[in-house]
């Protein structure tokens, strides 16, 4: 059997990743101008040729223009970039942002009642530092998982609904035995952990939240949520690839 979560030990996500850069860099001065010219021109020979009466040659004029507009699609490209210290200088910088700390929290946040466990209950990681790490280019959490508790179903008086059922009709031995067998209940059922549901003693299989934990990151990355750095032609972006969950 495997590993499984201990609540008394601090662990560390361990998140191999990679810096992306998301280009839009625009046409430069001098593009701008010649396309501007030949637009220009193919304008004026446009009317000239409207002029003269041949309207078969003009459309052909506004499908050329249509071809240099799909050009603008060709500009926008995203390759993974070379760890720089400024680059990495951004990922230190961004890992202690607040932002990147609700991320955290939110894929890390495990809801359980689909894994046996009662309603409400959940697994979370609190992270208390957050480092990259220049020797292997990851980022290490480090920090303690949570247990959040199910959330205990509302109490039944059974004595009120009771007293409102009889009138005087019960003798004192009925109501001490309805009494009695009330807490016998209530007893067996705090002994079957909450009516069945696992608690915080049964395990969690530290591989299956492993995977849980690695395929979120991975969606996050896949919908660009993690950027680092951007300018007016870039955007930086971390990719997170998978994460390993280890005891420190």
């Amino acid at each position: 059997m495997g590993a499984s979560i201990s609540f008394d030990s601090k662990y560390k996500l361990i998140l191999d990743a990679e810096v992306e850069c998301i280009s839009n860099a625009k046409p430069s001065a001098s593009a701008s101008k010649s396309k501007s010219k030949s637009k220009s021109k193919s304008a004026s020979e446009s009317d000239s040729e409207s002029a003269s009466g041949s309207g078969s040659e003009s459309g052909s004029g506004s499908g050329s223009e249509s071809g240099s507009g799909s050009d603008s699609d060709d500009e926008t490209k995203i390759f993974t970039v070379k760890l720089t210290p400024e680059i990495i200088g951004y990922i230190r910088t961004y890992i202690r942002d607040n932002d990147f700390l609700d991320i955290m929290d939110t894929i890390t946040e495990i809801e359980l009642n689909e894994y046996g466990h009662g309603p409400d209950s959940a697994l979370v990681f609190d992270a208390q530092s957050v480092i990259y790490n220049i020797n292997d280019n990851k980022i290490e959490a480090t920090g303690e998982w949570e247990y959040i508790a199910a959330t205990p179903p509302p109490t039944i008086s059974t004595k009120s609904s009771r007293k409102h059922k009889t009138k005087g009709g019960s003798s004192r031995a009925d109501n001490n035995y309805d009494d009695d067998n009330y807490d016998n209940n209530d007893s067996r059922s705090k002994k079957n952990n909450n009516n069945g549901f696992k608690t915080k003693e049964d395990e969690l299989a530290l591989s299956e939240i492993e995977n849980i934990i690695s395929e979120r990151f991975k969606e996050y990355s896949k919908h660009r949520d993690f950027v680092i750095h951007e300018s007016k032609t870039s955007t930086l972006i971390l990719n997170i690839h998978s994460v390993e969950i280890v005891k420190d």
